[in-house]
Order: structure tokens, then C-alpha cells, then sequence
């Protein structure tokens, strides 16, 4: 179902939340790749806007943060902002992989700081579009992990990634 099929639909930015494939929330690990690969995509598609809403609670949030400001969305609204950079700018492929991570649990709540790179080969090759960090925040409900907030921000000049959240060599 496209994102504007499921935002037509009304009653809340999906008509029902959609089912999370087992094996994408049955760890922190499953639930961690599940996030990058939803996000991913190549031949111009988009994110998996129901794989990633799978991920989330149903009122789950993703929040960029800027030098001077954030940008708070659902995930449809997330889905939309990608869908209208893709054909404002013709993307056609995006790649977004894990380069690091540090998780902490107590009490069936996690936090997971991923350091990430994100990629693009749209014909001229492989290029580093940028690197930046995701504050993920897990609830495990005692069946499966659920996404409570993606928090992230890009790694700038001014601001780069400390040696602690990049791989060692």
C-alpha cells in the first residue's frame, strides 16, 4: 500500500498497525537491522514505510535534529519527506548501514546509539551522502522489541563523530 493510500484511509496515520515480521523485533539486534533496512532502498522505491511502521510503536516518533532546530515526524510524515526528496532530487537508491553501536538495558527499555553512514549509487558510483548518529529508544512488551523514537543528527564540520561511537581499526 503506498503512503498516500494508508494516509487516505484516515483514522490515524494507519488504518491498522501493521504486523511486524517475527524475526525483525525478536532482539535488539533484529529490530536494529530491521530499522536500516526499511530505510534502505534502491530503484527510486522509497522506504518500507509498513516495515518501519511495523518497527514502531503506533505513535512512535522520528526526530532529526539540526544545528538550530528538529524536525518531528510519524512515520508516514517521515515516509513522505523521503518520497518528495527522492523526486525533487531524483534519488534512486539510498543505503543506510550501521558503523558502530553501544546499547544499554534495564528493565525491558533499551537505548541504542548507532553510529551510521549513509550511501548512494545513482550512476556515478558509490558516494558517502553523510554519517551521523541514531538515539534509538526499545520497549520490550514481553512478546517483541518495539521503536519508541529514532532521535538522529548528522555528523557536520563543526560537529563530528567522537572516536568512541566509530569502529575501531
Amino acid at each position: 500500500m503506498s503512503v498516500a493510500a494508508v494516509l487516505a484511509a484516515g483514522s490515524g496515520p494507519w488504518p491498522t498497525h501493521p504486523p511486524a515480521r517475527a524475526d525483525d523485533v525478536n532482539s535488539i539486534d533484529a529490530i536494529i537491522r530491521a530499522m536500516y533496512a526499511s530505510v534502505s532502498f534502491s530503484e527510486g522505491r522509497g522506504p518500507d514505510a509498513e516495515r518501519l511502521a511495523s518497527l514502531c510503536v503506533p505513535h512512535g516518533r522520528l526526530i532529526k535534529v539540526h544545528a538550530n532546530n528538529i524536525d518531528d515526524m510519524s512515520v508516514p510524515e517521515f515516509v513522505e519527506r523521503v518520497q518528495t526528496r527522492i523526486s525533487e532530487q531524483g534519488l534512486r537508491s539510498f543505503v543506510e548501514r550501521e558503523l558502530f553501536r553501544r546499547t544499554e538495558v534495564f528493565a525491558g527499555i533499551a537505548h541504542v546509539f548507532t553510529t551510521y553512514e549513509s550511501r548512494t549509487d545513482d550512476g556515478g558510483g558509490d558516494q558517502l551522502l553523510y554519517r551521523g548518529i541514531n538515539s534509538v529508544q526499545l520497549r520490550h512488551d514481553g512478546r517483541r522489541w518495539w521503536i519508541l523514537t529514532i532521535l538522529w543528527t548528522d555528523e557536520r564540520e563543526d560537529c563530528p563523530i567522537p572516536a568512541a561511537y566509530l569502529p575501531r581499526s
